[in-house]
């Protein structure tokens, strides 16, 4: 990014038109995509938009942090931003090495939390609703094991379907209370898509 872009950037979030987790995420990735060339005032900034970063991914929510200090770093490096890049030597940086490690320590702490959760929640559902549909195929209509099986794992994930046979197998087969089978097949994976959609929403893919 020119100068004249981390210029737009940031009157772009102190005027109102970027939130401030919309900032922090353009920044990021446009400090990764300029590295040693950002000038030095975007580079006096870099600091305090990885702290803010840190404590949004703590906070798990948007808007639940206070941006005080990251709207003051921006309007000191707006102040301090001139029209020429600062281009400084492409040598080892132990200070860029060490918030880099940092980085990734905040997105594999991330990682190990409710993200996870939610992704070994939703492979166990689905493994689950196969086993139940794949039975359910064999009991109902008497089939060998191979094409229940073929049949049943297809019919499994096919979106309503699977949840309403995985259901009727439960309570048909298993004897599951109505209740509980609900709360598993149709619930469950309802939560597990709504938490993991709104998490890709706030933070975005994975960065590397």
């Amino acid at each position: 990014m020119s100068p004249s872009d981390w210029r737009a950037l940031i009157e772009a979030y102190l005027d109102g038109r970027l939130s401030a987790e919309a900032f922090m995420r353009r920044f990021v990735d446009g400090w990764r995509a300029g590295g040693a060339a950002a000038p030095r005032a975007i580079a006096a900034m870099q600091a305090t938009v990885e702290a803010f970063e840190a404590e949004v991914l703590e906070a798990g929510e948007e808007g639940e942090v206070s941006d005080d200090e990251l709207r003051q770093a921006a309007q000191r490096a707006l102040a301090n931003l001139s029209e020429e890049p600062t281009v400084t030597p492409h040598t080892f940086d132990r200070t860029r090495a060490r918030e880099d490690m940092r980085r990734f320590q905040i997105q594999m702490r991330g990682c190990a939390g409710l993200g996870c959760l939610i992704a070994l929640a939703w492979v166990g559902l689905c493994f689950l609703q196969v086993f139940v549909v794949i039975e359910w195929v064999q009991r109902s209509f008497d089939w060998p094991a191979l094409p229940s099986t073929i049949v049943g794992a297809v019919l499994a994930f096919v979106p309503i379907v699977g949840n309403v046979l995985a259901f009727l197998g439960a309570t048909e087969i298993w004897s599951w209370p109505a209740w509980l089978a609900a709360l598993v097949f149709f619930a469950a994976p309802a939560v597990t898509i709504f938490s993991g959609w709104s998490r890709y929403r706030q933070f975005g893919p994975p960065r590397g």
